[in-house]
């Protein structure tokens, strides 16, 4: 039983060096690795959980309950934030169990264990066949991107069963990213836990570079609403890494300006900013030959989630309907995206003429892109790059948008852009072009052609990716 119970004490005893070499967040040495941890859990999990919402005046309350995208998924957000925190304690706690993997050739690409309201516990490269969401889309493509440059790359995410490899890209389980490893580059995928717990731990992951790459605005709303504990906690995180990566202009100015608000008190943030990059996304192209032959001049396509506006467009769809009909059209709204996740509990009362479609596989989507002729998009959510939108610009399906975040960039591309909130405005600008087939023909060529310019693909973003994020800071 001694001999048994040896390694274990010695996992422990190495556990308890490491982390009293620590300071918490009370500027206190711990007495133990649990002392580092327990304390600044139970403040980020009081205020995510405890926090009341602040009163709004009458003026600031919204027309309509639930209209932006984290609002109703807030309690879901804060306990997918803690189990995730939750597993990263614990795999620290198992990584004095095994020896230290040394993989010095390796880019990790780590997602966490897949506790984020919306994403599949697992998922791998054979996901894009069957349809995934866009920030799933995004590390399978920038790892595929990173191989076919020659780099060996290991994606890590949610709680797959085993490892697989597919096109040249490992696909592990979560719980075997090593915290103790070596690794050439690590990048952690909009799971800032991993790096918390490394800065309550006062360590970082051995790598060369270890990037933080944020993709959407869930966590600008839950730095919002969580108070400033949770934000000081998240700052200490975000200087863990060596490179915090946006996909857009407009995402890293909200960021920033969330996690440093002038309400608190806080020692300033210019290191964190001077750590920021831009790195857009690549939009991939299913087709080049972009035309109007198959083309319905009066369906509209909606491929993202459905608490992103839908129940804003459906307000909408007497005038979009006319708009069609009184020119002789045949008028149809295709949703997509409306399987996994909280996307199963979503309940909507629709007419006959708006069709699900499911979450759609490449060739499918492909086959709508060509199909559909607009995409009104009312969100109230400060995308972050909004994937689904270009996609939409590049093949000819116009989107008719909010200047809201990075949606702002597409008024750039020609797309028809009007004030945040203005739902009026908005529903002017979709029914000219319903109503006016030939000049929306026209406007959707100068769009293709503009976003295509303005677009970059996988192959182009990874190796912007190579030459800034993955490479030692100097």
């Amino acid at each position: 039983m001694g001999d048994a119970a040896a390694p274990l004490a010695e996992a422990l005893q190495s556990a308890a060096a490491w982390a009293g070499q620590a300071t918490t967040n009370l500027g206190r040495p711990p007495t133990s690795p649990c002392w580092s941890l327990v304390v600044p859990t139970v403040a980020v999990a009081t205020t995510i959980l405890l926090k009341e919402d602040r009163p709004r005046k009458a003026a600031e309350q919204r027309p309509v309950p639930g209209a932006t995208f984290y609002d109703a998924m807030r309690l879901r957000s804060a306990v997918s934030f803690i189990l995730e925190l939750m597993c990263c304690m614990l795999a620290y706690a198992v990584s004095y169990l095994r020896r230290p993997k040394t993989e010095k050739d390796v880019v990790a690409i780590y997602c966490g264990f897949g506790f984020i309201p919306g994403e599949k516990n697992g998922w791998d490269g054979n996901a894009l066949k069957r349809g995934a969401g866009g920030s799933e889309q995004c590390a399978i493509r920038l790892a595929r991107g990173l191989v076919h440059r020659g780099r060996r790359v290991t994606v890590y995410s949610g709680r797959m069963k085993r490892s697989i490899n597919i096109e040249g890209v490992t696909y592990a389980p979560a719980a075997s990213f090593d915290v103790r490893g070596t690794y050439n580059a690590v990048v952690v995928w909009r799971v800032p836990q991993i790096l918390l717990v490394q800065a309550w731990l006062g360590r970082s992951l051995d790598t060369k570079a270890l990037s933080f790459w944020i993709h959407d605005g869930s966590y600008l709303a839950m730095l919002h609403a969580a108070g400033s504990t949770f934000r000081a906690q998240i700052r200490r995180a975000v200087r863990v890494a060596d490179a915090v990566v946006y996909p857009s202009r407009e995402m890293r100015v909200a960021q920033f300006g969330a996690l440093f608000p002038s309400s608190d008190f806080h020692d300033g943030g210019r290191d964190v900013l001077s750590k920021a990059m831009v790195v857009p996304h690549g939009v991939p192209r299913y087709f080049d030959d972009v035309d109007d032959v198959e083309r319905r001049d009066g369906w509209l396509l909606w491929p993202v989630s459905p608490e992103r506006g839908l129940a804003e467009l459906l307000r909408m769809l007497p005038a979009l309907r006319r708009a069609v009909k009184s020119r002789g059209g045949d008028f149809r709204v295709v949703v997509c995206h409306l399987r996994g996740g909280y996307h199963e509990n979503t309940k909507l009362e629709l007419p006959d003429d708006v069709v699900f479609a499911g979450m759609l596989p490449p060739k499918r989507l492909a086959a709508m892109l060509r199909s559909c002729a607009l995409f009104v998009f009312p969100s109230a959510v400060p995308e972050a790059f909004s994937l689904a939108t270009w996609e939409c610009a590049l093949h000819g399906v116009i989107p008719v948008v909010y200047g809201l975040g990075a949606l702002a960039a597409l008024g750039r591309v020609g797309c028809p852009c009007v004030a945040p909130g203005d739902a009026a405005a908005l529903e002017a600008a979709a029914v000219e072009l319903l109503a006016a087939p030939d000049a929306a023909a026209a406007r959707r060529r100068d769009v293709v052609a503009r976003a295509r310019a303005a677009a970059r693909d996988w192959a182009g973003t990874a190796r912007f990716w190579e030459a800034t994020a993955l490479r030692a800071p100097s």
